[in-house]
């Protein structure tokens, strides 16, 4: 089993209260849980992989039992500094008074780069890291387990798109998810039966934005509308990539970046993800990988973001 450096003792909850004056939240804790390490194909055919112990840092924004939870999926940098986007959220769900709770899919598996996170953390594998955490949380004596709600940024909002299908919730769930949010998440990848979903999705997006390109969220909002399932999208202008992150700095152009979260693939048979332009695994020098993004705060679009959220929120809370 890789535990690497995560202590065993994370297996349990730690907490600690914390005074209302010096936080947003009352108390945080570190809760362990077992997820699996897989490839993407391994994960569209539901086979059993090696387990890996991972956390979550969840923050009770107030005392008392029944609290909302939004749990957090970071992106590629990880949960840190570089963790802006999700470290920021938490901080505005906390203030409005909902718990939340930062699933770490990298530490325990040892990844330091992007190109390990590519490698030993594919998007829809984190799937299983979010089902994996939700049934501790609904298990937590001061959660309320019927307003557990899920965000995914970038690289994790896969696995809050789609911990919202049918089909994974069937394979990798105990429980299910009151609601998911994606921001600025990649949806370019077309899965079997993925539109058969069970709760609101709420897709926040920036127009200008480059490094994930906002189309094929519009294409997979538009399907399923079309299947009569709940979602709602929002799109904001000059908004880029962790246009929510105040971490992020200004915008700028990173010209020797490049990305490859426009490139729609497709589930093919066996499991295996294929490029639809070409019909085979996505290569590194397919047409559609390109170079030079765009990332940056914006703090005008940053708040219209939480008052959205928020008010999705607080229409789909049971």
């Amino acid at each position: 089993m890789r535990y690497t450096h995560l202590a065993a003792a994370l297996a349990f909850a730690t907490a600690s209260a914390l005074p209302a004056a010096h936080a947003q939240f009352v108390r945080q804790e570190v809760i362990g849980f077992t997820s699996a390490n897989a490839t993407n194909q391994q994960t569209l055919l539901g086979e059993k992989t090696p387990p890996v112990l991972l956390a979550c840092h969840l923050r009770l924004a107030k005392t008392g039992p029944k609290q909302p939870v939004v749990m957090l999926m970071h992106g590629a940098g990880g949960v840190g500094a570089h963790d802006g986007a999700s470290a920021e959220w938490s901080r505005v769900f906390n203030e409005a008074g909902y718990s939340t709770c930062t699933v770490d899919s990298y530490s325990g598996r040892g990844i330091r780069t992007l190109g390990d996170a590519q490698k030993d953390a594919p998007y829809i594998n984190r799937v299983q890291d979010a089902f994996a955490a939700l049934a501790v949380l609904v298990k937590h004596p001061l959660v309320d387990p019927d307003n557990i709600f899920i965000m995914g940024f970038s690289g994790g909002a896969p696995a809050a798109i789609y911990s919202n299908v049918e089909r994974f919730q069937k394979m990798y769930g105990t429980a299910k998810f009151a609601a998911h949010i994606s921001v600025y998440g990649v949806c370019a990848a077309t899965y079997r039966d993925d539109e058969a979903t069970l709760s609101p999705l709420l897709i926040v997006h920036g127009t200008d934005e480059d490094w994930v390109p906002v189309a094929p969220c519009r294409e997979y909002g538009a399907r399923l509308k079309k299947a009569g399932r709940p979602v709602e999208m929002v799109e904001y202008r000059d908004a880029y990539h962790v246009f929510d992150a105040p971490s992020a700095g200004k915008v700028r152009k990173l010209e020797q970046v490049s990305t490859s979260a426009g490139c729609r693939q497709r589930e093919a048979d066996g499991g295996v993800l294929v490029n639809v332009e070409t019909s085979n695994p996505l290569a590194p020098n397919d047409a559609c990988i390109v170079k030079g993004v765009t990332t940056g705060y914006s703090p005008v679009a940053a708040k219209k973001a939480h008052e959205d959220v928020l008010a999705f929120l607080g229409r789909v809370r049971k």
